[in-house]
């Protein structure tokens, strides 16, 4: 699951730190605007997974628009993958055989369906830019 929010990223002292406007405390630094952007990625996705592992919902993310930088600094969209992040447990599922059949014939990935069709059943939306 792809997310993606916008950050500002301020140059200052000859290095850049970025924040993200829609979520509180969340930072990173960089002596690069790459290395900025790559930290603000790995931020992002620690936040993200926070949130969500204490049951918080994600904060709707403002239009980057509405955004603006200092001098020398920069707006951009940031996204990270949460698909493969955080803790993972085993489940055990249990589903008619003609449809496990037709699923593993279709080289389904079991685990990453469960988890698109959980997220969209609890709600919880890549969607969150504005």
């Amino acid at each position: 699951m792809n997310i993606v929010y916008p950050a500002i990223c301020h140059f200052e002292d000859g290095g850049y730190w970025c924040e993200f406007p829609d979520l509180e405390g969340c930072f990173s630094q960089g002596d690069t605007e790459l290395e900025t952007v790559g930290n603000a990625r790995e931020a992002l996705e620690g936040y993200v997974i926070s949130l969500l592992e204490r049951g918080c919902e994600l904060p709707k993310a403002s239009a980057i628009t509405g955004l603006h930088a200092e001098d020398g600094g920069f707006t951009t969209y940031i996204s990270c993958d949460i698909s493969g992040s955080g803790k993972f447990v085993r489940k055990n599922v249990t589903l008619p055989e003609w449809l496990s059949v037709r699923a593993e014939k279709a080289s389904i990935n079991f685990s990453q369906t469960l988890q698109e069709s959980l997220f969209k059943k609890l709600g919880i939306s890549a969607d969150v830019t504005a």
